[in-house]
């Protein structure tokens, strides 16, 4: 085939393009989830009264930690002054973990939005700028996020709210809401005695930011994984339509067969520009993957021991607010898992169409790429410790099986009662 020739299959062969333009909306979509973000409390705009707020969120949840610790250690040490009902040591360690839990969260959040801003947006860009083949356009991937994130939010506020008013109660006169919804969540901070007025205010909108800050960790996995499985998605389309299209031409004149060489290749470098994609983001994002695991597995295992043991037997308002809660958080363990999961159940699926591609159109190419995609193993991890997939359901399970059996084996309920709210500390 001559030069002039393969030049002009080039441009009849619609699954190629040189320079890519981008139609990804995954990038305008998280840009503005980082947006807003900013209200509770992220590092990340460059507006001066943002990172006042910031500041201030911040300096807000380490000062209740640092109070959190304290009245844990003199509770440890029997030096506190009620160990009595909510203000156990079991209930003093769940407010402390709360917080680190929320500052963590606010920290390594504000660092994947940094190093979003600076590096990983230009280089998810870049890859589909240059990806090289055609891949067609996930339409519905704006509509899919934005649901995904205003349902997230909403549930939280939701559950938020069902927790204020399992901790006021429908027989709380209006001008004590406030002082029973504080002494009941943050008893383990104070006691009546403390209360004020000037240092309650400011603890409920502190205390709700954190709640926020806990579910937009889940939130963020959530979206980025929805991203992730939409690009190989859309190559998997491809690559399925270019096979489509060579049992169509299979009479083809053997002068193209360089062209699907070259097309191939294409294929191929770009589904390692995607594998490289995922493993950048995994290392920015492995933290919160972490955190969000961990704090998500304790808590759970927390609200069906409270559940079991006191939810049942106490008002009915409160036993629906712990059936709502822990199936709130089992929701959000799902839905991270599985978003995740499709990460890796995806970079797999190119396999079927390879592994039944026709055997005179096999060349070096689709060895390659089969060879590279049976062996490289994609999945977002929690820092190389774990990676989500499907299977890691199962293990979570057994998992809190086993810590509740432990937990309700060995509790005391006489000498270490807990009345608390599990999410809102």
């Amino acid at each position: 085939m001559s030069s002039k020739e393969f030049k002009q299959f080039l441009r009849q062969n619609k699954l190629l393009l040189p320079q890519q333009p981008i139609h990804d909306d995954f990038l305008g979509v998280i840009e503005k989830v980082f947006h807003w973000s900013c209200f509770y409390g992220v590092f990340g705009s460059k507006r001066f009264i943002s990172l006042i707020w910031s500041t201030l969120i911040l300096g807000s949840l380490v000062i209740i930690e640092v109070l959190a610790i304290w009245k844990v250690i003199r509770a440890l040490a029997g030096v506190a002054r009620d160990m009595s009902g909510h203000r156990s040591v079991t209930a003093r360690l769940a407010g402390t973990i709360f917080y680190s839990i929320s500052i963590l969260s606010l920290v390594l959040i504000s660092k994947l939005y940094y190093n979003w801003r600076i590096n990983i947006a230009g280089v998810w860009a870049k890859v589909e700028r240059s990806v090289g083949v055609k891949i067609p356009v996930d339409k519905t991937l704006k509509c899919r996020m934005s649901f995904v994130a205003g349902l997230m939010t909403f549930c939280s506020f939701f559950e938020h709210a069902l927790s204020i008013l399992a901790s006021v109660g429908f027989d709380c006169p209006p001008s004590l809401i406030l002082k029973r919804y504080v002494l009941v969540s943050h008893g383990f901070i104070f006691m009546g005695q403390d209360y004020s007025e000037w240092f309650a205010m400011p603890l409920v909108v502190i205390s709700t930011i954190a709640t926020l800050l806990w579910n937009f960790q889940d939130q963020l996995i959530v979206l980025i994984s929805m991203g992730l499985t939409s690009r190989y998605r859309r190559l998997n389309e491809c690559l399925a339509k270019f096979c489509e299209l060579e049992k169509q031409h299979m009479d083809s004149d053997k002068k193209v067969e360089a062209v699907k060489v070259y097309t191939w290749r294409k294929m191929r470098e770009a589904y390692v520009k995607q594998a490289m994609l995922v493993r950048k983001i995994d290392v920015a994002l492995g933290g919160i993957i972490i955190l969000s695991c961990s704090c998500n597995f304790y808590f759970i295992c927390l609200q069906m021991f409270l559940g079991i043991t006191q939810g049942m037997s106490t008002d009915f308002l409160t036993g629906l607010y712990y059936m709502v809660s822990l199936a709130w958080l089992c929701i959000r363990v799902l839905s991270v898992v599985l978003a995740a999961s499709g990460v890796n159940t995806h970079s797999k699926l190119a396999l079927n169409h390879l592994y039944t591609y026709e055997t005179h159109c096999y060349n070096v190419e689709v060895e390659r790429l089969q060879d590279q995609l049976t062996k490289d193993y994609i999945a977002l991890s929690g820092m190389g410790f774990f990676y989500l997939n499907k299977t890691i359901l199962l293990q979570m399970a057994g998992a809190i099986i086993t810590y509740e059996l432990v937990l309700i084996q060995f509790d005391d309920q006489g000498s270490d009662g807990i009345a608390l709210n599990a999410t809102n500390i």
